[in-house]
């Protein structure tokens, strides 16, 4: 059987190879013609699993080593009898530190103090949820709005989008792009929802880029001056809007979820999904050696603000600042470490309770 995979999904050469004849291809290369004869595909977010892509294949698994699947046409893959998996809450810990250094670097740019400040989290599924905790860790007052969870479980303390536009400080969002329905997410920040958020505000986006309309985005922060954004995902990727780059605090290309403990996570989720379906015993893989061992030491450290910084310099990954373009800046990034591959020493009771509150391991100090 023939496997094709994105070359560029981590520590997977030479996993599968004894059980398939696989194809190493880049993400944007995955054609029909690649395709045509494969069993399984293996891909990232920049291949579009849909009827132009497989409709002439022998596809019958595909998996995403990638926390969303909007890139990935389920209804099509339903009714032609292709299975698909994904590897939510791969990336969760990464785009949570993400956050967490933006919110850092915005706290040093307004000299604001967390614990006068309200984070809204919109969505609170696997990173939502950390997030959320990272806010109550720094001190503020989280308010958390997710709909379609509210509908399904009893959650009194869940607020509208309404009440989160209104009252937050920061609004982060952690939601699929969803175009049609009840829970429709395309430009749920538009020109309407930013004349309701605080004309200080820090909107984060690090979920979907079609979430936020750019032009609106760039329109409000122009007239607010004392507004600020930080964007890691963008409409029409990679061929962002320059104009809302050159005014946010911080812009990535795409990068948030790129810690080694993610993408170790995401590949070792689909490589078990493979070996389930197909009956590999390869459940549960482990690279060789597994690089997710060794924690990095951080000393000296004498606030939760002071960790994040240390563990994550978000300004180094500002488009304005590398010297690639989007996309290959992207596939040669060096897989950052989250706050689980980090070890604080401290002694400080509280202190290590907000730590290891996010993630961080905290040793004696």
């Amino acid at each position: 059987m023939k496997l094709v995979a994105d070359k560029d999904i981590p520590y997977l050469r030479g996993v599968l190879e004894p059980f398939f004849e696989v194809e190493y291809i880049p993400g944007a290369g995955i054609s029909c013609d690649v395709v045509r004869d494969a069993e399984v595909l293996l891909v990232r977010t920049r291949t579009r699993c849909n009827a132009d892509l497989l409709q002439h294949s022998s596809v019958r698994f595909i998996g995403s080593a990638t926390a969303g699947f909007d890139h990935i046409d389920s209804d099509y893959c339903s009714s032609n009898g292709i299975l698909w998996r994904n590897a939510p809450g791969c990336n969760a810990g990464g785009v949570q530190q993400w956050v967490g250094a933006a919110i850092v670097l915005w706290l040093e740019t307004t000299q604001r103090l967390p614990q006068s400040l309200v984070l809204g989290v919109v969505g609170v599924g696997h990173t939502g949820s950390k997030v959320a905790e990272l806010g109550k860790a720094l001190g503020m007052k989280v308010l958390c709005c997710d709909p379609p969870r509210t509908r399904r479980e009893n959650l009194p303390h869940f607020v509208n989008l309404e009440t989160i536009l209104s009252s937050a400080d920061i609004i982060s969002f952690h939601i699929p792009l969803n175009t049609t329905g009840p829970d429709k997410t395309f430009h749920m920040l538009d020109s309407d929802s930013l004349q309701r958020c605080k004309p200080n505000s820090l909107l984060i986006n690090a979920s979907r880029g079609e979430v936020v309309d750019s032009h609106a985005l760039t329109a409000f922060l122009n007239a607010n001056p004392f507004a600020h954004a930080a964007i890691d995902v963008w409409e029409n990727e990679p061929n962002i809007l320059n104009e809302l780059l050159n005014r946010c605090m911080v812009g990535t290309p795409h990068i948030a979820g790129y810690s080694l403990e993610g993408k170790v996570a995401a590949t070792q989720m689909v490589v078990d999904a493979v070996s389930q379906h197909y009956r590999l015993e390869l459940h549960p893989w482990q690279p060789v050696p597994n690089p997710t061992l060794a924690k990095v030491k951080l000393n000296g450290i004498s606030s939760l603000p002071e960790a994040i910084s240390a563990s994550y310099n978000i300004v180094g990954d500002d488009l304005r600042r590398i010297s690639s373009d989007f996309e290959g800046y992207r596939n040669t990034y060096s897989y950052r470490r989250d706050f689980s591959g980090f070890e604080v020493a401290t002694s400080d009771p509280k202190l290590k309770q907000n730590l290891t509150r996010v993630g961080f391991t905290v040793s004696r100090g």
